[in-house]
C-alpha cells in the first residue's frame, strides 16, 4: 500500500495527528462531547497529570512526595491497588483518556466527510491511508504497564461496540530504546566488530548511545549520560539572531559528537573501533539532510542546504576522520524499529502525539 505520508523515505510535515480536528464525532456512546476539539488538545501527558492532581486524595497520592512528571507511574500502580476507592478513580481516569484515544482513532479510521473537510492539508489519499492501516503501535511511557493495557481494552471495546473494524494494537514494552533500535536500521555497510554512535536529539535532552551487533544479531546498547539540549528556542526577532543561534546549536551538537566518540573509543583521538556511520534521531522534519523552516532544529537549515554533509565536513576538519551523518525524523526513527509490520503507524504518547511510519531500508 502506497504511503502518502512518506516522500523519498522521509515523513511529510503534515503527518501530525495533533492537528486532526473533530468536526463531527463518529460515535456518541462516550460521555464527553468533543466536537470542536483538536486531537492534540484532548490527550497528552500533561492532561493526564492534571486529572491525577484533581483526584489525588481519592487516589491516595501525596503530591508533595512525588515529582509531577512521575504521576502517571503512580496512576499505573493505582490501577492494581487493593483499595476499592483508589482503584475506582484510577480506572475512571484510564477510561476517560482511553475513550479520547479511541475517538481520535475512530475519526481517523472512519474519515467522515465533515472531518475530512476540516483538515485542509490532507487530501482524500491521506484519509484512505489511515482507513487501510493494519497495525497501530503505541510507544512511550503511557503505552506501557497497566495504563497501556487499559487504553488498549477501551479502544478495542469502543470500536467493536460501533461495528468498526479495529486496528491491530501493539503496546511496546521497551519504549526507552525504540529510537535507538530504529536508528540502527539506517547504518550502511554495518561491521559487527565496530561500535556505532547514535544520538537522539530532543527538545529537552540529547540521549547518547553506542551500539554493537553481536554474532547472533543481538543489538547491544551502551547508554551514555544524556545531555541537555541547548539553543532550542524557535522564535527570533531577526534572521541574524536566528543564524547566530544556529551556529551555537551546530557547535554544541558537533562537540557532543566528538566528546561522545572519545568517550566510547578505546583509544583517545583514534576512533578505529568506531564505525563510520553516525545516526541522529532529531525532533524535526528533515529529508536527506534538508531541514524545513519549522521546529527547534529547523534553524540549522541556515548553515547549509544539506546539514548532513555540512556536519560531516566540520567533524572531519576537527578530528581528521570522515563520518557519514544520517539525520532521521524522531517519529520515523521510532517507527523503523517496527519495519516488519506492513501497513502500520507508530504513535508515541507523550507531551504531544508523535507519529512515524516504518521505512524499509533497502
Amino acid at each position: 500500500m502506497n504511503n502518502t505520508f512518506l516522500k523519498e523515505g522521509s515523513i511529510t510535515p503534515n503527518a501530525s495527528i495533533n492537528n486532526v480536528y473533530i468536526k463531527k464525532m463518529p460515535v456518541y456512546n462516550i460521555e464527553e462531547n468533543l466536537e470542536g476539539k483538536y486531537a492534540g488538545d484532548i490527550f497528552s501527558t500533561q492532561l493526564i497529570i492534571d486529572e491525577i492532581k484533581k483526584y489525588h486524595k481519592e487516589l491516595n497520592i501525596n503530591l508533595q512526595n512525588i515529582e509531577e512528571r512521575k504521576l502517571p507511574q503512580s496512576l499505573d500502580k493505582c490501577l492494581e491497588s487493593d483499595n476499592v476507592i483508589v482503584k475506582k478513580y484510577a480506572e475512571k481516569i484510564a477510561k476517560l483518556f482511553g475513550n479520547r484515544l479511541a475517538l481520535i482513532l475512530l475519526v481517523l479510521k472512519t474519515g467522515l466527510d465533515e472531518n475530512r473537510k476540516a483538515r485542509k492539508d490532507w487530501t482524500n489519499d491521506y484519509w484512505e491511508y489511515w482507513n487501510q492501516i493494519n497495525y497501530v503501535i503505541f510507544t512511550g511511557g503511557l503505552a506501557s504497564g497497566n495504563l497501556g493495557e487499559k487504553f488498549k481494552y477501551t479502544i478495542d471495546k469502543l470500536f467493536n461496540e460501533n461495528n468498526v473494524k479495529p486496528y491491530n494494537l501493539i503496546l511496546n514494552p521497551d519504549s526507552q530504546n525504540i529510537a535507538i533500535k530504529g536508528c540502527a536500521t539506517y547504518i550502511d555497510n554495518l561491521l559487527k566488530d565496530k561500535l556505532y554512535l547514535i544520538l537522539d536529539c530532543g527538545a529537552t535532552f540529547i540521549k547518547r548511545s553506542a551500539i554493537k551487533f553481536g554474532p547472533d544479531e543481538k543489538l547491544n546498547i551502551t547508554e551514555l549520560n544524556k545531555l541537555p539540549s541547548k539553543y532550542v528556542e524557535c522564535d527570533y526577532k531577526t534572521d541574524e539572531e536566528e543564524r547566530e543561534e544556529a551556529v551555537k546549536m551546530h557547535n554544541y551538537i558537533m562537540n557532543v559528537i566528538i566528546d561522545s566518540l572519545n568517550e566510547v573509543s578505546s583509544s583517545k583521538n583514534n576512533f578505529n573501533d568506531i564505525g563510520n556511520s553516525i545516526i541522529i534521531s532529531i525532533a524535526n522534519y528533515v529529508n536527506n539532510g534538508v531541514f524545513i523552516k519549522r521546529g527547534s532544529y529547523g534553524k540549522l537549515r541556515l548553515l547549509s542546504h544539506n546539514y548532513e554533509e555540512f556536519l560531516s565536513d566540520k567533524i572531519y576538519e576537527a578530528i581528521n576522520k570522515r563520518y557519514t551523518i544520517r539525520l532521521v525524523h524522531d517519529g520515523t526513527a521510532m517507527a523503523s524499529a517496527f519495519n516488519k509490520y506492513d501497513d502500520s503507524v507508530c504513535i508515541s504518547l507523550g507531551t504531544r502525539f508523535g507519529v512515524g511510519f516504518p521505512v524499509r531500508i533497502e
